[in-house]
């Protein structure tokens, strides 16, 4: 047989129901919870479309690539505890900053310098620096 678009139709509830019964054990669901996760899930729009062959995978393989939460470690640092990618433009924000300049502004002054960051990480720097 050869799956089309028109007849995927036909492989998909079995799929759905081995998902939404491995979604009820992993997250402690009820079945309503379980069947409305999977069905407004991003696995569930790849698997409705032929293109993607989702439909080919197993539903414990969609199961792990696209419903499971991935766990959490301890909180990585980009550039290592207590090293702030700002830290080598300390001088430099401090003075913008004390000339009035917006964190906005320096935010976008400093993408100049290659140097991305928000208004917020600057506020969060400075009151670091400044104590």
């Amino acid at each position: 047989m050869q799956v089309t678009q028109k007849n995927l139709y036909n492989l998909i509830p079995p799929k759905a129901a081995k998902i939404t019964t491995m979604l009820r054990s992993n997250r402690n669901m009820a079945v309503k919870q379980a069947l409305l996760t999977f069905y407004t899930s991003r696995a569930y729009r790849l698997l409705e479309r032929e293109e993607t062959k989702l439909w080919y995978a197993s539903p414990a393989q969609i199961f792990a690539e696209h419903l499971t939460v991935p766990k959490r470690s301890r909180k990585s640092y980009q550039n290592g505890p207590g090293r702030s990618k700002l830290a080598p433009y300390a001088e430099q924000i401090k003075l913008w900053h004390a000339q009035g300049m917006p964190l906005r502004a320096i935010a976008e002054e400093l993408k100049n310098y290659g140097c991305t960051t928000t208004a917020q990480n600057l506020s969060l720097f400075l009151k670091k620096k400044m104590l």
